[in-house]
């Protein structure tokens, strides 16, 4: 049988008190929480921010401004929030729930959550261009892709690694080893070492999207069958960069 779906009586001003609720309840006192509550319940959505006087917030709390200020501090202190007031009781300031105990995204953190989703496309736009690749992102790939993403690796130095790794692995197919197809994202985290602190000439990389293309159009070429031998490939690099073949 069956549940009929939950309907709110009142769905204006619903918040979603989730997990993050429930770990503020079990560090603030009970007066602390209240406050927790009330800011939660009036703050935009968009940004986890209020802004009011602290003489307008202890009135809707029914408590004094001195306690009131002892609850904020002590949010302060457990990393919940972050409050700017003017030295005027009267005048208006802002409380700022941090992101932890913030059920919805900010957004800043929907802008940053955009950014992350079109770099794990265009990642995965150039896995699927390269024959030796195996198609998608794993949920390994995609951790991983995230934490390029942060630590400010950009899509042109991945695109080079791609580019080199593919290379080395061609090269590797045509002097008569595996076949076996790239299977992870993980492949080329080591070519991105490799590549971080070099300076390489431009040109270096036409000459290796040159070399990789015609190697790639060979391995397409055979469906699957066992390599054919073929003339040692020439040396990658020529003091151009580092070697594919490395």
């Amino acid at each position: 049988m069956s549940s009929s779906p939950l309907t709110l009586k009142n769905p204006r001003g619903w918040f979603a008190a989730g997990m993050e609720v429930e770990k503020a309840m079990t560090i603030l006192s009970d007066g602390a929480f209240k406050v927790f509550v009330y800011l939660c319940l009036n703050a935009r959505r968009d940004t986890g921010v209020l802004e009011i006087s602290q003489t307008e917030l202890a009135r809707n709390l029914k408590k004094g401004q001195q306690t009131l200020r002892r609850h904020l501090g002590e949010m302060q202190t457990a990393g919940i929030c972050q409050s700017r007031f003017s030295h005027s009781p009267l005048g208006r300031g802002m409380i700022e729930i941090s992101g932890e105990y913030w059920p919805y995204l900010t957004n800043a953190e929907k802008s940053c959550t955009d950014g992350a989703s079109a770099y794990l496309a265009e990642i995965n736009k150039m896995l699927r261009a390269r024959a030796c690749i195996r198609t998608s992102l794993s949920t390994a790939d995609e951790i991983l892709a995230r934490e390029w993403f942060e630590r400010g690796i950009t899509l042109k130095q991945i695109e080079q690694a791609i580019l080199l790794g593919c290379s080395r692995k061609y090269a590797a197919w045509r002097n008569n080893q595996t076949r076996t197809p790239i299977g992870s994202l993980r492949y080329f985290e080591a070519v991105l070492d490799q590549l971080r602190d070099q300076k390489i000439d431009p040109d270096y990389w036409d000459y290796i999207r040159y070399r990789m293309d015609r190697m790639e159009k060979l391995w397409k070429e055979s469906f699957g069958k066992p390599p054919s031998t073929a003339d040692e490939l020439e040396a990658a690099t020529k003091n151009k960069g580092p070697d594919p073949n490395s």
